[in-house]
């Protein structure tokens, strides 16, 4: 489990799957992921085209680098999964504290002499007594006067059946070539 903080937030992320599972505002010390039924709802999903395995959740990630309010994470190919998903890549996920939010940054290379067809997805749960609102390229939860906004350039949001889909679907990384997508949850 990695830990990074500021003096507004504590996050922990695990390197079990890359994932969230503590997201705590330091000045009323709540936890919005705490409960366990919402940190198993929590998934990183990155994996080929038609492929059904989750590479975020068999391959491990290694911590490439950390400091105070950020941390970075890599993945990358291996023989076993070249076997399942034949091109070579490496992915670094980055989650950085910025303010009063948290910024995530998925950096994708495709390290094959052939393009590589991918999709990847961030899942969030609602929390129980949350109001979900939809604007353009984010959503915004709101509970008593707490909101929590999801916002991407990249991403497609919805939000549906109790959770929050950030999808990257159907994508297509040329070969040699690479590709940052950017996420931030912020409260307010």
């Amino acid at each position: 489990m990695q830990t990074i903080e500021s003096s507004v937030l504590r996050v922990a992320v695990s390197e079990k799957g890359a994932k969230v599972v503590n997201f705590v505002a330091q000045n009323s010390q709540i936890d919005y992921f705490k409960d366990v039924a919402t940190q198993k709802a929590l998934e990183v999903i990155f994996r080929g085209a038609e492929q059904k395995e989750n590479l975020a959740d068999i391959l491990p990630w290694t911590v490439v680098d950390k400091g105070d309010s950020r941390v970075s994470l890599a993945l990358i190919d291996d023989n076993s999964s070249y076997k399942k998903f034949p091109f070579h890549f490496e992915a670094i996920l980055t989650y950085a504290l910025e303010g009063s939010g948290i910024d995530i940054k998925f950096y994708l290379k495709n390290n094959s002499h052939k393009d590589m067809p991918f999709s990847l997805k961030f899942v969030i749960p609602v929390f129980s007594g949350w109001k979900v609102n939809t604007n353009a390229n984010e959503i915004v939860l709101n509970k008593d006067k707490t909101n929590l906004t999801i916002a991407s350039p990249n991403f497609t949001l919805t939000a549906e059946n109790n959770q929050i889909s950030v999808a990257y679907d159907a994508a297509t990384l040329a070969s040699d070539s690479d590709e940052d997508l950017r996420l931030s949850l912020a409260l307010s």
